[in-house]
């Protein structure tokens, strides 16, 4: 166990990282070191003998070990996408309550697949965020490091949702803000102008008003801060709405040209 958990109360969420493991031993350790770990599950083979990097994970241990950070281990068959599955389902149960991460950048492409899946399919579940490891360099081998073909293996074709492209024009209006940043009177006059929400002609002004809020807060603020695309801050006597980095990146792929 890493010194500094020894000294957390059993009420405090501990930092857990959970790590497929390959080739890797720094995209393992120094994110681990980095990010104060209390503790990593490592997601191993579950046949030793059959593992060609297995001095790697010799490696890992050792690292962690030096470092006094706590490391446990869950088997999986590093081919099997539905077996990591379970694995990465089975350490997120053990770790519910936790803030856990997942590395994704330091197992086998399957390995990688499962660990994103992972993270998309339990994120309502669990407190799990995944992170993936730039390395400093490259090792460039001299021949390819894979050859012939043994299997063609289908992966789960799992559904998404994406969201209403009412909520993407939404968020776009708030990215093209100055700084980013608009109250919510002016994102209520502009989702009005944009047809975005819809207020009955026959109100008085008053009730008008207070129909585009509520609409505003019903069809696109809720829905938005529901998916932690945007953050509501009340500034003085007004309500400031910025884009979360999620927000950021939801709208990279998902804004119309």
């Amino acid at each position: 166990m890493s010194m500094l958990s020894s000294f957390i109360t059993s009420s405090t969420p501990l930092r857990v990282h959970v790590s497929p493991v390959g080739f890797e031993v720094d995209r393992i350790i120094l994110p681990a070191i980095k990010m104060k770990a209390d503790r990593i599950w490592l997601i191993v083979h579950n046949n030793p003998s059959e593992d060609e990097g297995i001095h790697f994970l010799h490696s890992v241990k050792d690292k962690l070990t030096q470092n006094k950070i706590e490391f446990r281990e869950e088997k999986a068959d590093r081919t099997d996408l539905f077996d990591t599955l379970r694995a990465f389902r089975t350490v997120l149960l053990r770790e519910n309550g936790n803030n856990i991460m997942v590395n994704v950048s330091a197992g086998s492409k399957i390995q990688a697949i499962a660990s994103m899946l992972a993270c998309m399919m339990f994120k309502s579940t669990f407190n799990v965020k995944p992170y993936y490891v730039t390395p400093e360099k490259y090792t460039t081998p001299k021949v390819q490091q894979t050859q012939g073909m043994k299997d063609i293996l289908p992966l789960p074709e799992y559904e998404i949702e994406i969201p209403s492209q009412k909520l993407v024009r939404c968020i776009s209006i708030i990215d093209s803000q100055r700084n980013g940043t608009i109250t919510k009177k002016g994102l209520r006059d502009l989702a009005l102008k944009e047809n975005l929400i819809h207020v009955e002609t026959e109100k008085n002004d008053k009730n008008k008003e207070l129909a585009a809020y509520m609409s505003l807060n019903k069809n696109l603020i809720q829905p938005l801060m529901k998916r932690n695309f945007i953050n509501v801050e009340k500034v003085g006597g007004a309500h400031k709405i910025t884009l979360t980095l999620e927000g950021k990146n939801a709208l990279k792929f998902l804004r119309q040209n």
